[in-house]
């Protein structure tokens, strides 16, 4: 059998047409040509290219995900449900990693939501399919634990941002990481879906972003902001987000990293 990408629609939105990506986008897929070809064409012939859209919840804490999500053009979102029952996000995926709970075998379950910030596409598998290949490539084995280090790398970042900077601040931070990711200066996202990413009321997102729209750093639209001045808002962020760029530079390097099509810090100061 011979592997063909899925048949999908394209998805028309604001006049741009997004088109769902070659496998080879997502970095841990482009690694499957370290396995042998039988082995890569049964894992390839697996993959079901699925459309997220924003918003959309892929599971709840405690729940059991025997899937992988491969990210092409959508950005996942971890949260932690606090004991009040607010959410903070402690890190996303994109095209450089994966999400999925059950690759080590001990059906453990999920200890965060996962929810699709950015409508796009994703690569989903069975996660016994996928914890087989890794069996067959010290690559991919080695990827998949990259990955998971830069997550947990967010994760320590987010918590000590979240702690210790203005809320002005975090919402600069995660407003230039979505650019990073996204390569666009209209993010789709509601205040609603802000205020639980970063773990605070609507209103508080409210007023700091009045704020920051007042200084001309943004135009708010109706489930979108547009980021009319990138170096204004790197200048008002807390600088976590520069961090987290480091981290990732330094864990994948400068050619893994265009070919994740990602532009991190080409167009900020610093």
């Amino acid at each position: 059998m011979t592997y063909r990408e899925p048949d999908c629609v394209p998805k028309r939105s604001s006049k741009i047409i997004e088109l769902p990506h070659r496998h080879d986008t997502n970095r841990l897929l482009a690694a499957t040509n370290t396995l042998p070809p039988s082995q890569r064409e049964a894992l390839l012939s697996r993959l079901q290219l699925v459309h997220l859209q924003s918003g959309h919840v892929l599971c709840e804490p405690g729940d059991y995900f025997d899937h992988i999500y491969l990210p092409t053009t959508t950005i996942l979102s971890l949260q932690y449900v606090l004991s009040d029952g607010m959410m903070l996000e402690g890190a996303q995926v994109g095209s450089e990693g994966l999400f999925g709970q059950n690759l080590t075998g001990n059906n453990s379950a999920t200890p965060y939501r996962a929810v699709a910030c950015r409508d796009g596409f994703s690569y989903r598998l069975d996660a016994d399919v996928f914890v087989e290949a890794l069996s067959g490539s010290v690559q991919l084995r080695n990827l998949m634990l990259s990955c998971i280090q830069f997550q947990t790398a967010q994760i320590a970042q987010v918590s000590f941002c979240s702690r210790h900077h203005l809320l002005k601040k975090q919402l600069c931070r995660w407003l230039i990481l979505a650019y990073d990711r996204s390569r666009s200066v209209e993010i789709k996202v509601t205040h609603n879906m802000l205020a639980q990413m970063l773990g605070v009321w609507r209103e508080t997102i409210s007023d700091a972003a009045s704020e920051l729209q007042k200084m001309g750093l943004i135009h708010q639209h109706r489930s979108s902001i547009i980021l009319a001045d990138l170096h204004g808002l790197d200048a008002q962020a807390c600088g976590c987000h520069k961090s987290i760029r480091q981290e990732l530079n330094r864990i994948f390097p400068d050619n893994v990293r265009a070919a994740m099509g990602l532009r991190l810090g080409e167009h900020h100061s610093g």
